[in-house]
């Protein structure tokens, strides 16, 4: 071969080989993994479970399996072994156990916006999940227990109970609905309506009437009603009428409302005094207590001091039964929740020292205090509820557990 045809062919060879490295270098580009292209935002994989919570709440097994899927399909590492648990279950009561690590992780994250948690203190426990922020929907108990819970709404939610017009104010059990019933004048009752922001809510289509009597009936177990009146929608939708005739005072009214068709109706007891007066800015002022800081939350501010005797610790929750036991009577249902988580506080201290009493009465001390521990949260949640009956069943309860420590400490006269 000559020189030339050498280098030809060298030359040829080297161009034909940097061809190559070039379409190489241009036809495979930095790609993303395929585990990072298939994972979504997390907005995006939370919008995917609330289908899921929505379809358990209808009792639909099928639809929230479908949802879930999908949910697997777009989980990051971690979310996806605990949608991947609910997902595989066969019947429905299993996939809401399991569906619950799923709620709870989700519960925990800082939601986007328009999602709230929501809290069941009754399934297994108590138990978390995430939903729209709106009216209870309960993936744990669906039909059964719809709105059993609260729902732990976006900021500025549910910080607001006073009234606007004088009366008194429940939060209906879908926990979304402040329910206002104002007395303004003799023969007239009203009854407002505010979603979770304290906005006006139009009550133009629901349904409802006021009971001023009702017979217990042994043999169905429910209540007749004697005397009823329809309540009727205002022109402009802002409040709901019922004409009742001249009443004396206490006047008591039992409201049922159906906010939603074919949804069962809700139950509210009002107890009115006086009548109901527009409160000016002035009047609804609250100072706050010296040794209590607005700071502070809650829980902290109304921690009752637990007294070192151990009779007067049972004196204290002898009063403290004697507050709920008057604003029971009264209908002063919402406030309730101070004296009976007080209550409970001391209760619990009681226990601890319930080790100096002899077996039989430590024992029925402790039985009283677990007693008296639960009717505290069921005053506190029912008691917001407005409902007249569950408050009064749970008030038996808690001044039952009231009557056995102080029968037990008045017959060991510890001090």
């Amino acid at each position: 071969m000559h020189q030339s045809e050498r280098f030809f062919c060298v030359t040829v060879t080297i161009v034909t080989a940097l061809t190559f490295v070039g379409c190489s270098a241009r036809t495979t580009p930095a790609l993303p993994s395929l585990e990072n292209a298939r994972v979504a935002d997390f907005g995006t994989q939370v919008a995917q479970y609330v289908r899921a919570q929505e379809a358990l709440a209808a009792d639909d097994f099928d639809g929230a399996q479908t949802a879930l899927a999908n949910l697997t399909s777009m989980a990051d590492d971690t979310v996806l072994p605990l949608a991947e648990a609910a997902a595989s279950a066969t019947d429905i009561a299993t996939m809401r156990s399991q569906f619950k690590p799923l709620s709870e992780f989700l519960a925990a994250m800082e939601l986007p916006t328009g999602f709230a948690r929501a809290y069941c203190p009754m399934y297994d426990g108590g138990s978390n999940w995430v939903q729209t922020d709106g009216p209870v929907r309960n993936p744990y108990y669906g039909s059964v227990m719809l709105t059993c819970g609260v729902v732990d709404g976006a900021p500025g939610a549910h910080m607001d109970h006073g009234p606007r017009h004088g009366g008194r104010v429940f939060m209906a059990p879908d926990s979304f609905h402040h329910i206002e019933g104002a007395y303004p004048e003799p023969g007239v009752f009203r009854l407002y309506a505010t979603d979770n922001y304290r906005e006006p809510v139009d009550v133009t289509l629901w349904m409802g009437r006021v009971v001023l009597e009702e017979e217990y009936d042994a043999d169905t177990d429910e209540f007749v009603e004697v005397t009823s009146f329809p309540l009727l929608p205002s022109p402009d939708g802002v409040y709901l009428e019922a004409e009742v005739g001249e009443l004396a005072m206490p006047a008591e009214f039992i409201t049922k409302i159906q906010l939603v068709e074919d949804y069962p109706e809700d139950r509210f007891d009002f107890i009115f005094t006086e009548f109901s007066t527009v409160a000016t800015a002035a009047d609804v002022g609250v100072s706050p207590a010296v040794d209590a800081p607005e700071s502070l939350p809650l829980a902290e501010r109304i921690r009752p001091r637990i007294p070192e005797a151990t009779s007067d610790l049972v004196a204290d929750i002898s009063s403290r039964n004697e507050e709920i036991r008057t604003l029971v009577a009264e209908g002063g249902f919402t406030e309730i929740f101070i004296p009976a988580l007080q209550s409970k506080e001391l209760a619990l201290a009681l226990h601890e020292r319930a080790e100096a009493l002899p077996v039989r009465d430590r024992n029925d001390v402790r039985i009283a205090v677990r007693s008296l521990v639960r009717a505290a949260w069921l005053l506190d949640w029912y008691g917001d509820l407005g409902n007249k009956q569950q408050v009064s069943d749970a008030y038996d309860i808690l001044n039952a557990a009231v009557a056995d420590i102080t029968r037990v400490y008045g017959e060991n006269a510890v001090q």
